[in-house]
């Protein structure tokens, strides 16, 4: 095995597996959920995911942006540069947690109500939302520790804190969930505590003797261009999040119009697999972002685009496991969060058979986002990114349902994937000058 394999599994594997972790926090509550309140609470629960993402979104934005220029600055031998940029990345957390909750904390209701919420979701979908709002500042710095771990070359740790953070979520949504009897506002309060946890472990990382980033007055002291710089940088993740966030929207918003609450209930299914395997795609390319950020920070070219044609292979043969492990369990996994029988269950059956295949190109171009970001294709990487979330999913997941009713919902994943296919490929070997990556 060549050494820049070997160093390509030694990220790519605990970042995709830290990923599987994170993505699992909404699997975990899910089945809890699911389980203790059935189809209703899982549907009242399921209309504030993507409010609560929108949030966890921006954590991502300060992280990734950060993270990728510290990589960089790293990459160049400008540790001095790397460390003024790990400060402006704090103080963007700290000025986003307390914008975020004061424009969104005193609105929920009326929040909740745009995405959907019903007067019999609305008591639990509102209790759910202000706890996890109340909570955002940990969402958003975990998120940032997690990706400045990561890219400062401690990719395990970053993936150590992630499982832990999991396990105590799911040994707390057990006591708030089913021994204390809270329901989904246990499950919310689970989440909160454990991200405060991992919180306090990634504070630890940064006044240990492992890393240079250090705390510092300067987190205090905004730097406009630097955090110019950070936000234009971490643009790409914020909007895979926004992709993300906008197909929970628009298929929470047609699941009801549909099938009402029993298609809500079945989707929320199949968002929380399709949100697992989003997430492990996202991990191989998040494994890939630092190698080809340092590589490109570095001037090494050509291994930076050996790591990016890795990933597309990696991301391609993943997809094809997820696929047909989805086509073997289809029947088994909507039992997992309490719909064994009825209307929505035979949904959930159906939708995951029809959404199954959009796994196949999903990581591909996931990766070619990531590896745009990080190598200075900021445009691409947007277009990839911003075209998912405001035209290829809303065409298909508004006019396919207009001739094959709920069918159309669910394949509304898939056919956007061959879409945004065709414009990774155009520019792959479109006439665009420019360096890039090819999949070989």
């Amino acid at each position: 095995m060549s050494r820049d394999l070997l160093l390509f599994w030694k990220y790519v594997a605990p970042s995709v597996f830290g990923a599987l972790i994170g993505g699992s926090f909404a699997i975990v509550d899910a089945i809890f959920i699911g389980l203790a309140g059935g189809k209703e609470a899982l549907a009242a629960a399921a209309v504030t995911w993507p409010l609560v993402m929108l949030l966890q979104a921006f954590g991502f934005l300060a992280g990734s942006g950060g993270a990728v220029l510290i990589a960089q600055c790293r990459g160049a031998n400008e540790e001095d540069k790397a460390a003024r940029f790990f400060a402006q990345t704090l103080f963007l957390v700290l000025v986003l947690s307390l914008l975020l909750t004061a424009l969104t904390f005193p609105f929920l209701r009326m929040l909740l109500t745009a995405l959907g919420a019903t007067e019999a979701l609305m008591p639990v979908s509102l209790r759910y939302a202000q706890i996890l709002t109340g909570g955002v500042f940990f969402s958003i710095f975990m998120s940032m520790c997690l990706e400045v771990i990561r890219n400062d070359g401690h990719p395990a740790l970053s993936m150590l804190l992630m499982v832990t953070g999991l396990l105590a979520n799911i040994l707390l949504d057990w006591v708030f969930v089913f021994f204390l009897g809270y329901g989904a506002v246990g499950a919310a309060a689970a989440t909160v505590v454990s991200q405060g946890g991992a919180c306090a472990l990634g504070a630890i990382y940064f006044c240990s003797r492992l890393t240079k980033l250090r705390f510092s007055t300067e987190i205090f002291k905004g730097n406009a261009h630097a955090i110019g710089n950070i936000i234009m940088t971490g643009l790409p993740i914020f909007g895979n999040m926004i992709s993300i966030i906008a197909m929970l929207y628009m298929h929470n918003a047609q699941a009801l119009r549909y099938a009402g609450i029993d298609g809500l209930a079945a989707y929320t299914v199949i968002s929380s697999l399709e949100a697992l395997g989003s997430m492990f795609m996202t991990g191989i390319a998040g494994g890939v972002q630092p190698l080809a950020a340092s590589m490109y920070g570095a001037g090494r070219y050509r291994r930076q685009n050996r790591f990016g044609n890795y990933g597309y292979q990696f991301a391609f043969a993943s997809g094809i496991i997820l696929m047909l492990f989805s086509f073997a369990m289809h029947r088994v996994i909507p039992s997992w969060m309490g719909l064994d029988a009825g209307e929505a269950a035979l949904l959930a059956r159906q939708g995951i058979l029809l959404s199954a295949p959009a796994f196949l190109l999903l990581g591909v171009i996931r990766v070619a986002a990531f590896y745009y970001q990080s190598t200075g294709h900021l445009a691409k990487a947007s277009w990839l990114i911003y075209g998912d979330s405001f035209l290829a999913l809303p065409l298909c997941i508004f006019l396919l349902p207009l001739f094959l009713g709920m069918n159309g919902v669910w394949l509304a994943m898939p056919v956007s994937r061959i879409l945004l296919m065709g414009l990774l490929l155009y520019f792959w070997f479109g006439p665009v000058p420019g360096k890039t990556v090819k999949c070989t």
